[in-house]
């Protein structure tokens, strides 16, 4: 279990180094046949509700650039009316929704970055050639650590019809950038791999 997280961690890493946000995985149903989705009702199930509000934000407003027509949960949904794909269908009435984007966070890693990590792995490699016989260190004194938290994220695309799940979005989001920032790298993310599935249609 410790190497499946230590390699899910350096993959998040890696993925990161660029970008606050970058998508680690795609599934869509390869057997869907409807339409392309029109108008999307977004709903972020963050347990911030300020992050969630934004984050519903961004992305029916990116959506909408992209041609499709899109609303925020925070301005359809009555309070209470989160829990499930079910009880959001059931909430929204007679709005014309064809589709749910719900996104999500599935979990919580910590990445630990080391400055001057060439240096050290420098040294690190040349003391063991000479094979010095003091206590090595993997970086040299004055290098500096910082440990942030990734998190992992969910966004998955559901028919407002009867509920199916038609693909899903994994992401992993790096915290060290001010709050706008990360939530617009994630939106943005999100809505570049969507236009890339065929599943929205451009007005």
């Amino acid at each position: 279990m410790k190497k499946i997280i230590f390699l899910l961690l350096s993959t998040i890493f890696y993925l990161s180094a660029c970008s606050s946000t970058k998508m680690t995985g795609v599934w869509q149903d390869e057997n869907y046949k409807g339409p392309a989705f029109k108008n999307i009702l977004v709903v972020s199930l963050f347990l911030d509700q300020e992050v969630g509000r934004m984050s519903e934000l961004q992305l029916a407003r990116q959506l909408r650039q992209k041609g499709v027509s899109a609303s925020s949960g925070q301005v359809v949904l009555p309070v209470g009316s989160r829990s499930s794909v079910e009880t959001i269908t059931g909430a929204i009435g007679k709005h014309a929704f064809d589709g749910i984007l719900i996104s999500r966070i599935v979990n919580r890693l910590e990445e630990t970055r080391v400055t001057a990590q060439g240096a050290c792995n420098s040294r690190w490699e040349s003391d063991y050639r000479q094979n010095q016989r003091y206590s090595l260190s993997p970086c040299k004194p004055g290098s500096l650590s910082k440990t942030t938290a990734v998190y992992g994220l969910e966004t998955n695309l559901y028919t407002i019809k009867d509920g199916a799940l038609v693909t899903s979005l994994t992401s992993a989001t790096t915290a060290d950038q001010p709050l706008d920032a990360l939530i617009k790298g994630f939106v943005k993310s999100v809505v570049e791999r969507l236009s890339g599935t065929g599943l929205l249609a451009t007005q």
